[in-house]
């Protein structure tokens, strides 16, 4: 087995700050040493400034075209997130699991559906036009464009619902160094210990909000991240325990972070928001257009700042 070659599509770098304990035997921060901390003495939480390489995330809008009685079709299959690269494979895969083609002579191309301005292919927008005479069977296409659980996307229609329509402010100049780095530690453990369902099924993910003070206020778990969120979300409307004034929440998820979560923190006036694994590039664009303090890889031991680190002091 060869491994899969990587274009520049799929990763992006980006700046962060790193925040991860020194070794008193190296004094060594970087991310390859944070595996081994647990093993050596940790002294003083060291800030520093990198670079880091994370996973590109953008949507893939596919659409059918066919003709029937002289009669030209086109439809949207649906949209996912997906990193770039390989689409062809992915989209006759896709069509073939959900049984709209049994075999590939049945489609006669999969290209680019649109051209910008300047006459370039957009590659997030690929259409499927099948073989004359074949009329695919789409009863199983309601079915599929309904959200699933692990997807926030899958099943909206157009690229442009993805776009980010909200006058909601989250820079507040009072937050300036308002959360003290090292406090930002105990998060996990504290979301960890309330996660009774992956105690007993270790299949499930969790969401947890803190408010200013870090009190843990809501931790919900579903099977699907999302959900996850949405519930803690939906928690804190009924709630109704969002301070008027210059409020300041703090939202900690047990996965990575894609950009359907920074969109659903951002929509819910969160300031801060935490992932145990990565975020996408997607997902750090999001959080420098709106200003959200955006953290990845939180544990124990550290944890890097993709954007705001102006709401944190060491």
């Amino acid at each position: 087995m060869t491994n899969t070659e990587i274009s520049e599509y799929q990763t992006k770098a980006v700046n962060k700050v790193s925040y991860a304990f020194a070794c008193k035997d190296t004094g060594d921060t970087s991310h390859n040493t944070l595996a081994k901390m647990s093993e050596k003495k940790q002294t003083k939480l060291i800030r520093k400034n990198c670079v880091d390489t994370v996973i590109v995330e953008e949507p893939l809008q596919i659409t059918l075209s066919w003709l029937e009685q002289g009669i030209v079709n086109n439809k949207v299959f649906t949209i996912t997130m997906r990193t770039p690269g390989d689409d062809y494979f992915l989209i006759t895969g896709l069509l073939h699991s959900e049984g709209i083609i049994k075999q590939l002579n049945h489609v006669e191309s999969i290209q680019m559906a649109v051209e910008d301005i300047d006459g370039e292919a957009i590659d997030n927008e690929w259409l499927v036009t099948f073989t004359p005479g074949f009329i695919p069977d789409l009863s199983s296409l309601d079915r599929y464009t309904v959200s699933y659980s692990s997807c926030g996307l899958c099943g909206t229609t157009s690229l442009k619902s993805l776009q980010l329509k909200t006058e909601i402010n989250l820079s507040f100049p009072e937050h300036k160094n308002i959360i003290e780095a090292e406090s930002l530690l105990l998060l996990s453990s504290k979301m960890r210990r309330q996660q009774s369902l992956f105690d007993n099924t270790g299949g499930v993910h969790g969401a947890a909000l803190f408010d200013q003070a870090l009190n843990l206020q809501q931790v919900h778990e579903d099977i699907g991240r999302h959900n996850a969120v949405d519930k803690v979300i939906g928690s804190l409307l009924v709630s109704d325990k969002s301070p008027q004034v210059a409020p300041l929440w703090i939202l900690l998820v047990s996965g990575r972070i894609s950009f359907e979560i920074v969109q659903k923190a951002i929509m819910a006036g969160i300031n801060v928001l935490m992932g145990v694994g990565a975020p996408s590039a997607l997902a750090i664009q999001a959080a420098q257009q709106f200003d959200l303090t955006l953290v990845g890889f939180a544990s124990d031991k550290g944890f890097n700042v993709y954007h705001g680190d102006w709401r944190l002091t060491n």
